[in-house]
């Protein structure tokens, strides 16, 4: 330890490996996450037709 780094006891909570990582690693995106972002991107899309045409059916009123 005169070197000054710190030696950790083996009761330490490191894992081995993570379960999830945000960070690109490798080739291209997580499909995961790809797959998440298109169904958040339809429920916004089909919110947005809808508000829209609850609109127009007002003013037709």
């Amino acid at each position: 330890m005169s070197d000054g780094t710190r030696q950790t006891g083996g009761r330490g909570l490191r894992l081995a490996q993570p379960e999830l990582t945000l960070t690109p690693r490798g080739e291209g995106s997580d499909p995961r996450l790809v797959e998440l972002v298109r169904l958040l991107a339809r429920r916004a899309a089909r919110e947005c037709y809808e508000e829209q045409v609850k609109d127009r059916r007002k003013k037709r009123s």
